[in-house]
Parts: structure tokens; sequence; C-alpha cells
């Protein structure tokens, strides 16, 4: 199976009025769930950062109660990419990608503990 990224906010989003519009989200907290399952074992990972929004073109602005999750998931994504191409932190595509190494290496790990010889005495 392929592991499977899935995206989200947190539902409390940081509002503020601005230019004539009130409740205009500024600031989200992204979600990135990652997983794969092999047989009956799931593999896992989550990340979740806080992220500001650009709001300095409010043009095609969305009244609060008009929001869906798909709209500000897009706005984050989009943030993260736009940062990313700024030389801030990474893409969303290696975001996905790391985590992906993540779980490779919870299906096989590359490091092991073992007891040292002389303990089995």
């Amino acid at each position: 199976m392929a592991v499977t990224h899935t995206w989200t906010v947190d539902p409390n989003l940081q509002t503020r009025d601005q230019d004539g519009e009130t409740d205009v989200v500024y600031s989200v907290v992204w979600r990135l769930h990652s997983e794969e399952t092999v047989g009956d074992q799931t593999y896992s990972i989550t990340s979740a950062n806080q992220i500001s929004l650009d709001t300095s073109d409010l043009s095609n602005f969305t009244a609060l109660a008009d929001l869906t999750e798909a709209d500000v998931v897009g706005w984050a994504k989009g943030t993260i990419d736009a940062n990313a191409a700024e030389g801030e932190g990474v893409d969303c595509d290696e975001w996905e990608a790391g985590h992906e190494r993540n779980i490779a290496k919870q299906k096989n790990p590359p490091t092991r503990t073992q007891t040292a010889p002389w303990a089995a005495e």
C-alpha cells in the first residue's frame, strides 16, 4: 500500500479586521498526517505548524461564514510553497517526501538496540 497524506487546518482560526473587512483570517495551524498500513500494522507521522497568511490583497475576500476547510488548506499550502520559494523552509511536496522517508524508517529501522554479550552472563 502507498503512503496517504492528509492536510488539515485547526478550526480555531486567527482573525482580525483589516481594510474594511471583518474576520480576515491571517494565521492558521496546519497539519500534515501521513500513514501507510502494511498487513495489520499502521505506520504514521504527523507534523503541524502555525503559519501567517498573506493578507495584503483582499480583492478576493471570502467571509468567514463562507469558508471551507479546503479553502484554508489551499491558502496554507500556497503560503508554505511561497515561503519555500523565498528560501524559508521546504515546500509541501518535500514535507510529504519527508514523511514518506520517516515511514520507510519505521518499517525498516536503520538502527537497533541490542544487549551486550556480557550482560547475558
